[in-house]
């Protein structure tokens, strides 16, 4: 767990002009369930905001989320995937799997509310629901995706 949060904190504070982009701060958040003691991590990274549920245990992340692009992915520029000191990749979300809710500008921690269910987690996005994770098949389901692919699937509502 020590090496897991320090990774995530060396992520967040990391300096590196590559994966700088014209945001100034960062969303970082956590969230704990008050009666299983289940933890969400909600993160910006260069190009996303995913969720991780972490394990009970909180040892490790149990499944993940994508919530929401910071880029957008039918304008950007963006080249190539970037790396971090573990090997974790991060890629701007292709256009093709994007929708009209895929893309959320000026997102601040403010905007974003964490539902605690029976078997979801669900995410809202200025009171909009943008993504339900289903703590019992450990799948997420994201409304910024056209389609289900690589980064979840789809939430149609």
């Amino acid at each position: 767990m020590k090496s897991q949060l320090l990774s995530l904190l060396n992520r967040f504070v990391n300096t590196d002009t590559e994966k700088s982009t014209s945001r100034v701060t960062k969303i970082f958040l956590t969230d704990t369930h008050a009666s299983s003691g289940r933890t969400l991590m909600i993160e910006e990274e260069a190009y996303a905001v995913w969720a991780y549920l972490l394990s009970p245990d909180k040892e490790e992340v149990d499944f993940d989320g994508f919530l929401c692009s910071v880029v957008d992915p039918k304008s950007s520029k963006t080249k190539g995937i970037l790396y971090d000191a573990k090997g974790i990749k991060d890629k701007p979300l292709p256009s093709f799997y994007a929708n009209q809710y895929c893309y959320v500008k000026n997102l601040k921690k403010k905007n974003i509310k964490v539902l605690w269910g029976q078997k979801t987690v669900t995410i809202l996005i200025k009171e909009k629901v943008y993504l339900v994770m289903d703590l019992m098949t450990k799948t997420s389901y994201s409304k910024g995706l056209i389609r289900d692919c690589e980064y979840g699937k789809q939430l149609k509502m």
